[in-house]
């Protein structure tokens, strides 16, 4: 009898044990989705107040812009956010808004069953795929709020939207010559938008295009880290370092979750393994606050530190994966917060310096990841225990992804990414190449340095805020000198050798380079050889230049909000940060700072940040730089 009641106590402890882990999984999951819900429903009700009540049609249920001052042809977009809130409230004035909303995008609907992404400004219609699928998950989870004729107006607009998408070879993933988009977010979403229209509508060739996508979609991830590549035009050789184009953000918050949607639909489990593979991959370079490092990746002149500008979000793919990695649920949680800070009196702000440097929030970065967020919270609840943990809390002091010739850093508080990818976008100068840093992040002090385009420029006017500040420079930290008004650096060029070793305390990067403009050409005197070390410890970063040029300098421009209390003399700059104080310490050379704006920063755009852009001057004699940054 004694055993049996002993066993019967097991028993019972190890129920309620598992009750216990049963009740906190679920109440992390629930307090995710809580938190997301209450950003989600500050996001729409802010867009709703610039929804316009006009009886013209072409204004009529239209969103107006307080950045671009006029109304994105993508605001479509958000008829998914809305219907779910109508869902989700029983409040009438989203589902209102909704369908004024969709009324709107009349203007922008095309005979071919496309949608443009602007009125007046661009008539590209490629985005077609992203407003389909947010038309779609709005029918498949809430169309039954609908009245029939409204719904069936919709389900036709989606059959058009799936007929374009038949019709029109830039959707192709094929390497063919003319029958491939150059950028593989187009292909891998329309894997998802054709199979699920299929679906929906009854249309059997929808699907069969979009399991061909998708089979030929399956030849475009690296061989070594399975990244997924297609961000930009050359795709048949590999460059010097044996890089293809690949860009971070496009493929978490876009190609990635669209395919993970599409091979959980159609089953497809071949391509399903690729994209696990790779979803883990691109997860080693989500920063420890949740920011997403896109530094290096061809279109990175879209990034804005906690996301992409006008892609939508990595939530929904990543958590339809949560229930075989747990650290999924934590990645979408910090990025949540990240969100949170950059929003401001509702709206989502295109950086995390945009609010205080004066420069308005651009209503698509609201739309777009209202639109993400929304499809994660469509999805069943999870009952997983979040790992807390992502790869990049881990001290693990070196990583090498030899198929975009970067190195993560991470030793002790420091995060670092330095690069020598050289993969080119259509246009030149769109991220640094040439041995560059182009990441510092410390747990402390957040970000340091973070890249930017070697040369800020509209590369996609539409889809870009301009800036209506005096000064602009790029952010990367660099070797440069100006001749004739032209910037000659190493950020351009193509001819870089990167060398590793492990040191005692520390790792050493030797970068052989050359100062280039923009266009890689060398100035009228000739090639000017350079080499920079880059010394990374736990107690922070040396970085030191020998036999410098005459007339180059090291530019470091630091990142600094302009609330930070920011000195600066000779020999030293000092940032007062939240817990402590950024020190940038010449003993080799001099320091001065470059002109500024009024408030005594430069802002980028992209990612976002004001900086201090400081100017290290070699000694006079003996031509060098030496510089240590740490953080006490």
């Amino acid at each position: 009898m004694r055993s049996l009641i002993l066993v019967l106590l097991l028993l019972n402890a190890l129920f309620l044990s598992a009750q216990e882990a049963t009740n906190n999984n679920l109440s992390f999951d629930n307090s995710l989705r809580t938190e997301s819900e209450k950003l989600l429903t500050e996001w729409m009700d802010t867009f709703l107040t610039y929804q316009c009540d006009n009886l013209h049609p072409s204004l009529n249920g239209g969103v107006l812009c307080p950045a671009c001052a006029r109304m994105h042809g993508r605001i479509g977009d958000a008829v998914l956010p809305l219907m779910y809130l109508a869902d989700k409230t029983h409040k009438e004035k989203y589902l209102l808004a909704a369908k004024r909303l969709m009324a709107w995008i009349e203007n922008v609907h095309l005979p071919n069953g496309s949608w443009m992404n602007d009125v007046h400004v661009s008539d590209w219609n490629g985005t077609t795929v992203f407003a389909s699928i947010a038309l779609y998950e709005a029918l498949h989870y809430h169309g039954h709020l609908l009245d029939d004729s409204t719904r069936n107006h919709w389900k036709q607009r989606l059959i058009e939207a799936g007929e374009f998408m038949l019709a029109t070879p830039f959707i192709y993933s094929r390497k063919r010559e003319g029958m491939r988009n150059m950028n593989v977010n187009y292909s891998a979403s329309a894997t998802y938008a054709l199979y699920a229209i299929g679906e929906m509508c009854n249309r059997p060739d929808f699907q069969k295009e979009a399991r061909q996508i998708a089979a030929d979609l399956k030849n475009f991830f690296t061989e070594n880290d399975t990244f997924l590549y297609g961000e930009g035009p050359n795709i048949s050789s590999k460059t010097k370092n044996g890089c293809l184009p690949v860009d971070l953000l496009y493929n978490v918050e876009e190609s990635l979750p669209n395919m993970v949607y599409y091979a959980l639909m159609a089953k497809d489990t071949d391509l399903l393994t690729l994209v696990d593979r790779s979803m883990a991959t691109h997860l080693e370079f989500m920063l420890p606050d949740g920011a997403w490092d896109n530094s290096w990746g061809t279109r990175s002149f879209k990034w804005t530190y906690w996301g992409g500008r006008t892609s939508d979000g990595f939530m929904g793919g990543y958590y339809a994966m949560a229930a075989q990695h747990p650290e999924y649920l934590e990645a979408i949680h910090r990025n949540i917060q990240l969100l949170k800070k950059a929003t401001s009196e509702g709206l989502l702000y295109g950086g995390m310096h945009y609010r205080v440097s004066g420069i308005a929030p651009c209503i698509h970065h609201t739309f777009g990841h209202a639109k993400a967020i929304t499809s994660f919270l469509e999805l069943p609840p999870l009952n997983i225990t979040s790992s807390q943990e992502l790869p990049r809390d881990k001290t693990y002091d070196l990583k090498y992804f030899k198929d975009i010739h970067t190195w993560l850093i991470s030793q002790g508080p420091w995060r670092a990414t330095f690069t020598g990818y050289d993969a080119e976008y259509k246009i030149k100068g769109t991220h640094p190449m040439g041995g560059a840093l182009s990441m510092l992040w410390h747990t402390q002090a957040g970000p340091v340095f973070a890249a930017t385009m070697n040369q800020y420029q509209l590369i996609e006017a539409p889809n870009m805020q301009s800036n209506n500040r005096k000064y602009i420079m790029g952010g990367t930290p660099r070797i440069e000198f100006m001749q004739n008004g032209t910037i000659y650096s190493n950020l351009d060029d193509l001819n870089t050798d990167i060398i590793c070793d492990t040191e005692k305390n520390g790792y050493r990067f030797t970068v052989n380079t050359h100062l280039v403009d923009i266009n890689q050409n060398a100035p009228v005197q000739g090639e000017i050889p350079v080499t920079i070390y880059y010394t990374y410890t736990r107690q922070g970063l040396e970085i030191n230049v020998e036999n410098c040029y005459d007339a180059t300098y090291l530019m470091l421009p630091v990142i600094a909000s302009p609330a930070e209390e920011v000195k600066v003399t000779p020999q030293k700059a000092s940032i007062n940060k939240d817990g402590g104080t950024l020190s940038i310490t010449c003993t080799a050379g001099h320091i001065e700072v470059a002109p500024t704006d009024k408030d005594g920063r430069i802002f980028n755009p992209v990612p976002g940040f004001s900086f201090v852009p400081l100017r290290i001057i070699p000694n006079s004699s003996e031509k060098k730089i030496r510089i240590n940054i740490l953080f006490r």
